[in-house]
Parts: C-alpha cells; sequence; structure tokens
C-alpha cells in the first residue's frame, strides 16, 4: 500500500506542478493533505443529496458522475485517471445531487476539504495552485455544455473520441450514449457509420 500511494502522489504533483508553479515546500504540504483509498467497480463513491467531506484525485480508473430525473440517468461527465473529483457544488451549498460513481476499480488519493481549506488560508501560492485547477475545470466544464447542446449527434461523439481518445473503450457504449443524450441505437449507427469511414480512408 505505501508503494501505491508514494506513486499515486508522484502522480498527484506531477499534475499539479503542470498546472502552477509551486514551491517544494508547499507542494509537500498539499501531497501531505491526501491519503489512498481504493473502490470496486459500481461502488458509489459519493451519494446524491451527501455533503462531501473529501474531494479526491482519480489515479487509476473511471468514474461516472450523473444525476437523475424523471426516472432517467443523466451523465454530466466522466472522470479519468489524472482528473480531480469531490462535488464542490454540494460542499459549497450543502445540497447536491450528483452522485460518483466508479465503472471500473478505482484508485484516489482524497483530501478533506477542511485541510484544504486551512492550506489555502495558510498560503497563497497554495491559493493560487487551487484557483488555476479550478479554473481549467470551469473552462473544460463550459465545453462540454456547449457541445452537448450545440452540435448534432454524430459531431457529439467524434468530440467524445477525441476528448476521451485513451478512455473511450474503458466506457461501457450505454454510458457514452446516456452522455450524449442520444439513445444506443443511435449511438450504435453512428459508430458503424464511422468506422466504415476509417476503413475507406
Amino acid at each position: 500500500m505505501k508503494d501505491q500511494e508514494y506513486a499515486a502522489k508522484e502522480m498527484l504533483a506531477k499534475v499539479i506542478e503542470q498546472t502552477s508553479t509551486v514551491s517544494p515546500y508547499n507542494l509537500q504540504k498539499i501531497l501531505d493533505s491526501f491519503d489512498y483509498i481504493t473502490f470496486e467497480k459500481d461502488s458509489t463513491i459519493l451519494k446524491e443529496n451527501d455533503t462531501p467531506i473529501y474531494c479526491y484525485f482519480v489515479v487509476k480508473g473511471i468514474v461516472r458522475v450523473y444525476y437523475n430525473t424523471d426516472g432517467r440517468q443523466i451523465i454530466d461527465w466522466f472522470a479519468e485517471e489524472g482528473a480531480f473529483i469531490g462535488n464542490l457544488y454540494a460542499y459549497i451549498t450543502k445540497s447536491g445531487f450528483d452522485i460518483y460513481e466508479s465503472i471500473e476499480e478505482v484508485a484516489l488519493l482524497r483530501a478533506k476539504y477542511a485541510d484544504i481549506e486551512h492550506l489555502l488560508a495558510q498560503s497563497h501560492e497554495i491559493e493560487r495552485v487551487a484557483r488555476k485547477i479550478l479554473e481549467l475545470y470551469y473552462v473544460r466544464y463550459v465545453e462540454r455544455s456547449h457541445q452537448l447542446k450545440g452540435l448534432p449527434a454524430e459531431e457529439k461523439y467524434r468530440l467524445f473520441v477525441k476528448n476521451y481518445e485513451k478512455f473511450v473503450s474503458r466506457i461501457p457504449l450505454k454510458y457514452i450514449a446516456d452522455y450524449l443524450g442520444i439513445t444506443s441505437e443511435t449511438l450504435s449507427r453512428i459508430r458503424a457509420k464511422e468506422l466504415k469511414k476509417q476503413k475507406i480512408c
């Protein structure tokens, strides 16, 4: 477990350093706030209406983020290796509707929001790192929202494959269809068409 946790924190350190400049001292303080945890496939990491205690960094595996409405599951996004999750909205408002569920076995690093807030209050540099990460995720969220609302189904699928190129084969097709807001039958037709194009090329 110690070796796995060490490797996980090395991965987290690289992601942080790619996002913003941070001193070795403050980087270590951030890393020390996280501990290592695993979940089996199809495990619920965060429940609907729960106020989250932790934020997470995905070391291994994929997590789907979804909510229920009118008897349907609406998938908001997929968090893959190298992503942060934690439902900040629910932490701030004390009322959330998203569910975070592993679609395969996952390994995570987790830190208590209270501990992160303490670090932010102590260091402007760490506060800047957190702001840079939040800015990056906000931009990605807006881009995803616009793509899903404004593009035809085939173009949405192409963008999905582009954005999740390394992980798309690990995501069940029914989840991809739900994310794109199309039926499984429509997704199958689009995939067949795309495969045909690739063979011709």
